[in-house]
């Protein structure tokens, strides 16, 4: 045994040693390597725990993690605020939640509460977010980056591998993907989740039109499910809609009849079904929500322009309307919408496939005609997202394509393009030489010699319209960034020329030694431009900026019960990250109900920036404290940013005539004498905005004028100081007699700090008082200011009278009067019951259960129990003592269930609509597929005994003679 062993031992190193006298051999590690290093150099810190992938370091630029991060470097990535604010915080609730043995059908702590499990929205449910599930979650978006490489890797082998290219082309292909356009900017958004499983969504889909074998059903299912259950369905539609071209040209080119045809049709089209059906127990509630509740206006795209030349030029030029990921951009979109980096070694690679024949041709049906199709689908494609005209007129009328923006369908773009990337590759490694190319020309007929003028005739045309369209792309450019990217040209230029050196000197030498050296050339100006230009896209933050709690969200998570809210003005709190702290929120960042929206917009007419994204303007901060629909809907605090307008009536001061300068040596300046209670003052700043190397903090104290005690104070670490200047303090209960001054300090800084004084030298500023009667007082200062809400209303109430208000508009004023009587509901229309205005009662609530909401209910007569959640939309029930009840539409946004007198239970369940259908469909399927595998399985094992057996029969003797 040991002499086997060592004999298999050293014929494994034979070949190994043989294969790495192989031309290609070194070419091969090399391209293997190159994929190794950019995960490595882009992800390697956060693989091995140094920060994280998601860019909680954007954090620090709001409130209030300001004031306790205190840094005063920037994100790299300041574009992808929506990975922080509702991506990782509705993942991480249901995640957190299933540890607990909680499936989180329903998010109670946003917008009024939104569908969370149930839905495939947040992505939690495609494969690749299994690190999610399982893994720390500071830790799990990186692990989540590095499945996707890993899956697109796979895919792509797999693929290229069907056409026939060497192995070092499968990893330039997964390294051209990888770090493409759309794939770098949608990281952390479950967007890059589906796409990552494109290349073996094409894999089978070759499979099926080629091989013409049933089980390939599956092989179509597993990828499509898998991209189903990812949370962006549109990309699946633009892959199934090139994929589906594709599929009709290659199942022609390769089989040339109609039956073979038909039969590749119906394993392709069974296997988009059963994907279908694996994927129903998502796809069903996620039709259903789509259907009633989603606003689609809007997002469609509207005319023939598709994204146009600059996102088409930052395929090889990649900062051409913008600077990065860090801000600055002149081009008329969000850069996600239209970065589209490839590299422009990879757009030489394309031609190289395009011109370079390999050496060995295997001319089966597998790789017959592929390049050409691969090629016009790419070309198709680029047509419909970046050129536009009649083609994308006729396109955006499908399916998808109305309801989204033509920009996002660039995936199928880069997918075709690194596809594309990796053939040419592939071709370097095993090329034909270009003097047996032009003898092979010469001698060869003139349909093959017209096949040739022709493909390099294209190749000059597109290299052509790469210069021109460059130069086109300059003119739009904002002036002071024209020389910076002019001279990013030029180096794009260079490693482009380099490029087309290197791939001739590989198509003309004979020499191995320096073809495999120009090849390992080509990896390099493939991957070290990639690892550039993705750095700045994926910062990797510091493992202590991830959610980290401050003084203001330690408040909000001890003062908000389960019967009341927050809500945001600006930026502050980031709208929706409330779900990772388990806060109810009036505002946030989720689809929302019109009902509530409609309510919304009568609080802030400006507000929903975007169809999703829920916050109020901070300069109506006054008539947010006051208003009576706030109060209906439990919102008892208010969150702004420190500077924020403050609430209340101001008073105005004297004006300012000096400045007094603030230094190490001098850091304070005191006011003149006022008396009362304050909500807050306004103070005159530097005139230019004066900044400090670690920034500064800023102290405003209240005090007392005859003793010289601090009444209140509040402290805020700032970045710099520049103008008008407010600052909200906790004086609302300060007695009308008392006097008292201000004192503001500035310490930390490195330069001279002005404040505006007047004549005699005191601090100017003008006094915000808070309003007598109307409930509002600060309650946190520093990091973030808070304001209380005294008259909000319990977010589960007793009602026991109501009024009647059948249009939306009517309701919306009537919510709106402050005069409505806090026991009154307003019921959207007639009801059988008729509460009693002097009945009472009071209501307990039962656990924290976030699917469902339980009362305890003991009333003197009967009325309404009304929950001011959003409820207009269908999964809600209700229960009084375990017998279902209505549940009247109340509040407009809410809703109301009738409770007679004496103890009842009333619940309210949320329940998936559609779930239970889903899984039937998909547990259906899974049956059928499991027992049509164990039946084939079966059947082909008795077929091979039965021929086991006749071959082992011995012939009939023959007669003798």
């Amino acid at each position: 045994m040991a002499t086997e062993r060592d004999a298999s031992v050293l014929d494994r190193r034979t070949r190994f040693a043989l294969w790495l006298r192989r031309p290609g051999s070194w070419v091969e590690i090399a391209a293997w390597a190159g994929l190794a290093a950019f995960v490595v150099w882009t992800l390697g810190p956060a693989l091995i725990g140094h920060g994280t992938f998601l860019n909680t370091g954007l954090l620090s630029r709001y409130t209030p993690w300001g004031e306790s991060l205190r840094s005063m470097t920037n994100s790299t990535n300041i574009l992808n605020s929506d990975t922080i604010d509702t991506v990782a915080p509705q993942t991480s609730l249901l995640t957190r939640l299933a540890h607990e043995g909680v499936f989180a059908a329903w998010n109670p702590y946003v917008a009024g509460g939104a569908e969370l499990g149930g839905i495939p929205d947040s992505g939690a449910w495609s494969p690749l977010s299994l690190p999610w599930w399982i893994l720390p979650l500071a830790y799990a978006p990186g692990m989540v980056k590095l499945l996707e490489i890993v899956v697109v890797t796979v895919g792509m082998s797999l693929l290229l591998r069907r056409w026939g290219v060497p192995r070092a082309g499968w990893a330039i292909a997964a390294l051209v993907y990888s770090s493409s356009g759309f794939m770098v900017a949608w990281s952390n958004w479950p967007q890059t989740r589906v796409a990552a499983f494109i290349p073996l969504l094409f894999w089978a889909i070759d499979r099926a039109a080629v091989e013409l074998r049933a089980r390939d059903v599956i092989a179509v299912a597993v990828p499509l499910a898998s991209m189903l259950l990812g949370g962006f369905p549109a990309i699946v539609g633009y892959a199934l809609f090139i994929g589906g071209l594709y599929f009709l040209v290659r199942t022609i080119v390769a089989h040339r009849r109609w039956l073979p045809v038909v039969g590749s049709g119906v394993i392709a089209v069974g296997g988009i079904v059963f994907g279908l059906l694996l994927s129903a127990w998502q796809l069903v509630p996620f039709a259903i929500n789509a259907t009633s509740l989603v606003d689609f206006s809007g997002r469609g795209q509207s005319g023939p322009n598709g994204l146009g030349v600059p996102p088409l030029v930052s395929a090889w030029v990649p900062d051409i309307s913008f600077v990065q990921s860090t801000g600055p951009a002149w081009g008329i979109r969000n850069p996600v919408e239209e970065y589209s980096y490839l590299g422009v070694a990879a757009v030489v690679l394309i031609a190289a496939a395009v011109l370079i024949r390999p050496a060995v041709r295997n001319r089966t049906a597998r790789t017959h005609g592929v390049v050409a199709i691969v090629a016009s689908m790419l070309a198709l494609a680029v047509v419909i997202v970046y050129l536009g005209g009649p083609v994308l007129s006729a396109v955006r009328e499908l399916p998808v394509f109305d309801t989204n923006p033509i920009g996002r369908a660039r995936v199928v773009v880069m997918f075709l393009a690194a596809a594309m990337a990796g053939v040419g590759f592939g071709r370097l490694v095993q090329p034909e030489n270009l003097r047996d190319e032009l003898a092979r020309f010469r001698s060869a007929g003139p349909l093959r010699r017209t096949g040739r003028v022709l493909a390099i005739a294209v190749v000059l045309f597109v290299a052509v319209g790469v210069g021109v369209q460059t130069l086109l792309a300059i003119a739009p450019i904002s002036e002071q960034y024209v020389h910076r990217t002019k001279v990013e040209i030029l180096t794009v230029g260079v490693l482009g020329i380099a490029t087309v050196v290197l791939v001739v000197l590989v198509w003309v030498l004979r020499s191995r030694v320096l073809t495999t050296i120009a090849s390992v050339g080509v990896v390099a100006l493939v991957a070290a431009p990639a690892v550039v230009v993705t750095l700045p896209w994926w910062p990797i933050a510091s493992t202590s900026t991830f959610y980290p709690t401050t003084p203001a969200i330690d408040y909000l998570k001890e003062h908000v019960s389960d019967q009341d809210r927050y809500a945001t003005t600006g930026s502050a709190m980031l709208p929706g990250s409330s779900s990772y702290w388990q806060i109810r929120e009036t505002t946030g960042h989720a689809f929302q109900t019109s009902e509530w929206k409609t309510l919304m917009r009568a609080v802030d007419p400006d507000t929903y920036p975007t169809a999703t994204y829920l916050t109020f303007e901070p300069n109506l901060m006054p008539s947010l404290a006051t208003s009576g629909i706030l109060d209906r809907l439990s919102t008892k605090y208010l969150v702004a940013d420190p500077s924020a307008p403050l609430a209340g009536t101001a008073e105005p001061g004297a004006a300012q005539t000096k400045w007094s300068d603030l230094t190490a040596a001098n850091p304070s300046v005191d006011s003149a004498s006022h008396t009362g209670p304050v909500n807050g003052i306004t103070f005159t700043g530097p005139p230019a905005p004066t900044t400090s190397a670690k920034g500064m903090t800023l102290r405003v104290e209240i005090v007392a004028d005859g003793s010289g005690k601090t009444l209140a104070s509040t402290s805020s670490w700032v970045p710099g100081l520049g103008g008008p200047r407010n600052v909200a303090l906790e004086g609302s209960t300060i007695p009308a007699s008392t006097s008292w001054h201000i004192r503001i300090s500035v310490t930390g800084q490195d330069k001279l700090v002005p404040i505006g004084t007047d004549d005699a030298g005191d601090a100017v500023m003008s006094i915000t008082r808070p309003v007598s009667g109307d409930g509002v007082s600060v309650v946190h200062t520093g990091d973030a200011t808070i304001y209380e809400r005294g008259d909000a209303l319990p977010r589960v109430r007793w009602a026991s009278d109501q009024v009647v208000e059948r249009t939306q508009t009517a309701r919306v004023r009537t919510l709106a009067e402050q005069s409505l009587p806090d026991s009154t509901v307003v019921l959207s229309a007639p009801s059988t019951h008729t509460a009693d205005p002097d009945g009472t009662a009071t209501i307990r609530l039962q656990g924290d259960d976030v699917n469902r909401t339980v009362a305890k209910v003991d009333a003197t007569a009967g009325g309404w129990v009304v929950v001011a959640d959003s409820l207009q939309r269908s999964g809600w029930t209700a229960t009084v003592d375990g017998e279902p009840t209505r549940l009247v539409a109340a509040d407009d946004a809410g809703a109301a269930v009738w409770v007679p007198a004496g103890e009842h239970t009333v619940a309210l369940q949320y329940a998936v609509p559609g779930a239970r259908a889903g899984y039937l469909l998909s547990g259906a399927a899974v049956v059928v597929a499991v027992l049509t595998c164990i039946v084939v399985t079966v059947l082909v094992r008795r077929r091979r005994k039965r021929r086991g057996r006749g071959a082992a029969s011995p012939a009939p003797a023959e007669p003798q003679a």
